[in-house]
């Protein structure tokens, strides 16, 4: 079991009231059920929350509430969500506008993507509640921002904080920066066009030679790519290393 945290409530009856109006149960099967008053509720499947109180008899005000988590089997659940938010984070990131080397979608692809971050967000609102402090809730045990009592194990806390970091781009998906993929990258495309055009142009029977001065023709002028209009001064032997062709220009007399 993780570490307990408590609070103080000054009606007993009216926070158990609380708890029975989110649907909070009484835990028979809890290992601490013969001293502690058990309440507990499953969140998305993937943790439970317990609220316990000690079995004194009256009880005293203002009473101690502790408050325990526990993840279901060892955090896996957890941890689908978790990819599952990633991937909802990622499709609507890729979706804004700034790509060098992809088609701007449709800002009805944005929208669409956008919501469905929100709709994820606001199904599991529960289970997010449980790693955010409210301070505004009277009844909040006080728990720091994004809690990390809830893990119990090391591979527990690296699910959560994985978990966190998601949570944290979800809230503000635009205001991260978004590095370059692979394709993005200025040497990476000017490569990867040297070998299309020499592909396109051998299957239409032009010869080395002839792909080769063509294209260093395009990359000197910057007509290769009609965007960003780039040039580059490579050599006949460069371009052909490149390009995967076995070609040497003929050396002067």
């Amino acid at each position: 079991m993780p570490n307990a945290h408590y609070f103080l409530i000054d009606h007993l009856a009216t926070f158990l009231l609380d708890l029975e109006a989110r649907h909070y149960k009484i835990n028979r099967r809890h290992p601490d059920d013969h001293v502690w008053t058990v309440y507990s509720k499953m969140k998305s499947g993937a943790l439970i929350k317990h609220y316990s109180f000690a079995r004194s008899n009256p009880p005293t005000s203002p009473t101690p509430i502790r408050v325990t988590y526990e993840l279901v089997r060892e955090g896996n659940p957890l941890m689908r969500l978790s990819r599952k938010l990633k991937t909802l984070n990622t499709a609507y990131r890729n979706s804004l506008p700034g790509w060098k080397t992809k088609r701007e979608p449709r800002p009805e692809v944005r929208r669409r993507r956008w919501l469905a971050v929100k709709k994820f967000l606001k199904k599991h609102a529960a289970l997010i509640a449980s790693f955010k402090y409210q301070s505004d809730d009277r009844l909040t045990e006080g728990n720091q921002s994004y809690n990390l009592h809830i893990a119990s194990t090391m591979k527990e806390q690296v699910i959560c904080v994985e978990f966190i970091k998601a949570l944290a781009e979800a809230s503000a998906p635009g205001t991260l920066v978004r590095k370059y993929r692979q394709t993005d990258k200025p040497t990476v495309q000017r490569n990867g066009w040297i070998r299309r055009f020499a592909g396109i142009h051998r299957k239409r029977g032009w010869s080395s030679q002839e792909v080769v001065q063509e294209a260093q023709k395009e990359l000197r002028e910057g007509t290769w790519n009609q965007r960003l209009r780039m040039q580059y001064n490579l050599s006949i032997s460069t371009i052909s290393k490149i390009a995967g062709l076995k070609f040497a220009p003929l050396s002067h007399r």
